[in-house]
């Protein structure tokens, strides 16, 4: 057999006349989103490329992989990101395998909020950091500095951070509440958003203006659309959900039901992306009830709500179930709030009423038991460096 033969010189002219980025365009569409990480690593052009604002424009994924659940687990201090697949349609003798991502280092993990476009905003004691599950790069936000208030005095449950996305300007932003008490006393409340992008250089806390006073009271924000809705403690523990509008920076506030303001006192209420809409459930495991608020109208404050009556023998094996999101247009996923053996996921059709429990499996959970696990569906690998 003869060997090739080499490349003639007018064929590396030619060659040399091929556009280097239709070279890259047809590779980088066509790689799984870790390849892609590690291509980065190529040089300053290739990293440089990823970097840029309009990346997913320029160069479109031929196969988009299908979303997976991301979960979270807090591991004394430690946050390890672990991703499995969603099914559509769960078979109840099937099974899932979680794949373990990245592993943060024992910072003291406080709370994540939830993914948006691939990334997550992490949270420990009042530090913030932007986490990508997938490459585990990160960026640390810069400390704020309030009113010549030292931060090492600040009580850790008083800053919350929240990460949401603006898809006409595509920018992302990180909101941080601060209130900041000496037992009864009041001494500071203040609103700031710093915008991420241009290379993540000189980032800046801006202060901004909000006219009612209010603190974010759990991790349960969501980011729907451009509007990140957040549920928040007002005047004499009264309780509301937020609207902040991620492009203009306004905010406004949803009126809400008193059995909605018991369960975000009580911190079982999680808010959802129901059909595009603002949707927040909770589930009752003494009564096997879930109840389901949408907001159909948000101009004119209308709430319908819905309840269902579901059981399911895995029910009774923990006294510790929330609903995670909506998965399509009508299947809920519910899942243990604390790593357990056996771990399931819970899928419940709203319009068939028929639910079903698959199993997962993923390394280490059996080590992980009884930690504290966060469950974000519809997740998208992404491969943004930040």
């Amino acid at each position: 057999m003869k060997r090739p033969s080499s490349i003639s010189g007018e064929e590396t002219k030619y060659l040399d006349r091929i556009p280097v980025d239709l070279v890259i365009s047809n590779i980088l569409s066509r790689l799984p989103v870790k390849s892609k990480a590690q291509c980065r690593c190529v040089s300053k052009l290739w990293s440089s490329i990823f970097r840029h604002p309009n990346y997913d424009q320029l160069f479109p994924i031929k196969t988009p992989a299908p979303p997976r659940i991301l979960l979270t687990i807090d591991v004394s201090g430690e946050c390890f990101f672990y991703s499995s697949p969603q099914p559509h349609n769960p078979d109840k003798n099937s099974s899932l395998v979680a794949t373990l991502h990245h592993r943060t280092g024992n910072t003291k993990f406080y709370k994540i909020c939830g993914p948006v476009c691939g990334l997550v905003c992490r949270q420990y004691n009042s530090v913030g950091v932007i986490y990508n599950p997938i490459t585990g790069e990160s960026l640390n936000l810069p400390k704020l500095s309030l009113n010549g208030i030292d931060q090492s005095e600040w009580l850790f449950d008083k800053a919350r951070y929240s990460f949401g996305y603006d898809p006409i300007d595509k920018q992302f932003k990180v909101l941080c509440i601060t209130w900041l008490r000496t037992g009864s006393q009041h001494l500071s409340d203040e609103y700031h958003v710093l915008t991420l992008g241009n290379g993540n250089k000189n980032l800046l806390w801006r202060k901004i203006q909000c006219c009612t006073i209010h603190f974010s009271s759990d991790d349960t924000a969501i980011c729907i659309d451009g509007v990140l809705y957040y549920p928040a403690e007002i005047y004499k523990g009264k309780r509301t959900i937020v609207c902040f509008d991620v492009r203009s920076e306004k905010f406004s506030f949803t009126n809400i039901d008193r059995d909605m303001a018991v369960k975000i006192k009580s911190g079982t209420l999680t808010l959802i992306d129901y059909k595009g809409k603002l949707g927040a459930c909770s589930f009752e495991f003494d009564t096997n009830l879930l109840e389901l608020w949408v907001l159909e109208d948000a101009k004119q404050n209308k709430w319908s709500k819905h309840i269902h009556g579901i059981s399911h023998p895995w029910l009774e094996e923990t006294s510790h179930v929330r609903p995670a999101g909506m998965i399509g247009s009508c299947q809920l996923v519910l899942y243990p709030s604390f790593t357990q053996d056996p771990f399931f996921v819970l899928y419940y059709n709203l319009e068939s009423k028929i639910i079903t429990g698959v199993k997962l499996e993923a390394p280490l959970f059996k080590k992980f038991h009884g930690c504290r696990i966060q469950a974000f569906p519809n997740y998208v690998e992404d491969v943004k460096l930040m």
